[in-house]
């Protein structure tokens, strides 16, 4: 092994707001490892393709939920069927779903010194392993990420973005308009709420009984943001994914979100959730979802989700 490989975006909104992170990631890496910043995905398919040569011991991965879903894409591409190093989650963007989930609560330097500390010989750190989910839609190399979903998950996420400085209260603040507007009947809740038409199979089995949803769900960590477990099953069966579909009105799925954040599963008969190693959404037009904060439009109205590969991510000590 060759060392440590960090991926820094510096096009994150917490990295742009901080000029001096890149300075202080490499200040703490030291010399014998690269920190690299790549300006677009050719670039970073190539840093991918660069660290697999190197035979690198650890990738860090410094940005939000996007930079690491874009990274794991790079790298398993780059990687194909050999074993991923381990990876390190440097929180570095405005939403860090995942490494709030697996329970990454350290500044990205924090972290990254912890392991520095431990690849040259200090205290192995913990490790979680966690399955990718694979994303495929269309004629594209599969996408590769740890959350998805389409209708309001991919509606708010974008309204989320739309906002002049998104952060955490922003986030926290959109749903409680969200909320209001649901007492009222409002226009920004009908947008929310404006239904997904399509089927949803899982595991080559019966469609399940709707077609149509609030949202379908899809992860393999609990968290889906705002400190929302959707996906509790995950800790009984941590190497499978949990699909979660949301049906019915708003009064159903108000009536769900406190039971969704304290970790309990859905409630309501329009509601369904379990556990499956692979998902189809067959859609009647095109399909918009998100796959860890970025967005996409399975134009053929068809996606299939299915297991990749585990990564061993390291968590502080």
């Amino acid at each position: 092994m060759s060392g440590i490989g960090v991926v820094t975006n510096p096009m994150s909104r917490r990295n742009r707001r901080d000029p001096d992170a890149a300075r202080s990631l490499a200040y703490v890496l030291g010399q014998g490892d690269e920190l690299a910043a790549p300006d677009d995905l050719d670039a970073l398919a190539t840093t991918a393709a660069q660290f697999r040569d190197r035979d690198v011991g650890v990738v860090c991965i410094n940005g939000g939920d996007g930079t690491v879903h874009q990274v794991l894409t790079a790298m398993v591409r780059a990687y194909g069927d050999a074993p991923l190093p381990p990876v390190a989650l440097l929180p570095g963007g405005t939403m860090n779903i995942v490494a709030g989930s697996v329970g990454i609560d350290v500044s990205a330097q924090a972290m990254l010194g912890q392991v520095v500390e431990s690849f040259h010989g200090g205290p192995p750190l913990r490790e979680r392993a966690v399955p990718l989910l694979r994303v495929e839609f269309g004629d594209e190399a599969p996408y590769y990420g740890f959350l998805s979903g389409n209708g309001i998950i991919a509606r708010f996420l974008e309204l989320y973005y739309d906002q002049p400085d998104p952060t955490p209260m922003g986030a926290a603040a959109l749903l409680a308009k969200g909320a209001a507007s649901a007492l009222v009947g409002g226009d920004l809740v009908r947008d929310l709420m404006q239904p997904w038409s399509g089927r949803v199979i899982l595991d080559d089995h019966a469609p399940w009984p709707h077609d149509a949803w609030v949202a379908v769900a899809i992860g393999t960590v609990e968290q889906m943001g705002l400190g929302f477990r959707v996906f509790h099953l995950l800790r009984q069966a941590p190497h499978r994914m949990q699909v979660v579909g949301i049906s019915g009105g708003v009064a159903e799925l108000a009536w769900s979100l406190p039971s969704l954040y304290r970790g309990h599963g859905p409630r309501g008969p329009s509601h369904l959730t379990s556990l499956a190693d692979g998902l189809v959404l067959e859609g009647t037009g095109p399909i918009p979802l998100m796959i860890d904060g970025d967005f996409y439009n399975a134009s053929g109205g068809r996606v299939t989700y299915s297991l990749g590969p585990t990564v061993r991510l390291l968590l502080p000590g």
